[in-house]
């Protein structure tokens, strides 16, 4: 987690909230609160906190997970400046039992590709998990690279993000190993200035693609409701949409 540790010190130069992803975030469970009252979210993997605190100040009652201690610790620190109030909690996404009880959430929403840092076999056990945790019809919001872009068309990377302020850099690199089944994901955080590697990490990443993806949804009891190939809720394309977002509600 070292790498993770001395990333978060520029995690929100290199991802921004995106506007578009909070509304369509906001809409996927913008119908339950029509149904009910203090609609509750869980943020899995929340990193800083940018997403978490945006709907909080929407008027849903927020609680959100990380395993990074640094980054649990930003987030807490921007409850500071706005008008939200979320419960932080520095947990494994495997380790949701520790914290929360059955049907205690309305909606989970996993973005910014973090489910894949699971194995496997650990995918379908999170998504079992989340359908315990949610209610009766709540809904699950993922967000993941489109996988079946980078093996069809052999990418080795995904384009490399530059901070607004033009200080940072983030290359994104990607080894696949057939035999494996595991991309390799190589990343190089760089002081945009002078060219100093700030931090560097490999990380196994399991290529989750759209397919697989909603197979384990449907055996976790949940019925996919909609795919969608950017934050904007753009069609999904196979070999063009570099995001695959899926929602879901549990049967």
């Amino acid at each position: 987690m070292e790498f993770y540790s001395e990333f978060s010190k520029n995690y929100d130069k290199i991802f921004p909230l995106n506007s578009n992803k909070l509304e369509l975030i906001d809409n996927t469970f913008k119908d339950l609160k029509e149904k009910r009252k203090n609609i509750k979210l869980l943020d899995v993997g929340c990193g800083t906190g940018s997403y978490a605190l945006a709907l909080a100040e929407k008027g849903y009652q927020v609680k959100a997970i990380d395993l990074d201690a640094e980054m649990i610790s930003l987030a807490e620190s921007k409850m500071e400046k706005v008008k939200a109030d979320v419960d932080f909690y520095r947990l494994g996404m495997l380790n949701l039992k520790k914290k929360f009880r059955s049907a205690s959430c309305d909606g989970i929403y996993v973005i910014g590709n973090v489910l894949v840092h699971l194995k496997k076999d650990e995918i379908k056990e999170f998504l079992a998990l989340a359908a315990e945790l949610l209610k009766e019809n709540g809904k699950i919001f993922v967000q993941i690279v489109n996988y079946r872009r980078i093996l069809e068309l052999n990418l080795d990377g995904l384009p490399t993000i530059y901070s607004k302020d033009d200080s940072v850099r983030f290359e994104r690199n990607y080894d696949y190993n057939e035999k494996e089944n595991i991309i390799y994901f190589k990343t190089k955080l760089i002081d945009h200035f002078d060219d100093q590697i700030l931090s560097e990490n490999e990380i196994k990443l399991y290529p989750l693609c759209k397919s697989e993806l909603e197979a384990n949804l449907q055996a976790a009891d949940f019925k996919v409701e909609s795919t969608y190939g950017s934050p904007g809720g753009d069609q999904y394309r196979e070999l063009s949409s570099i995001p695959l977002i899926l929602t879901a509600q549990k049967n």
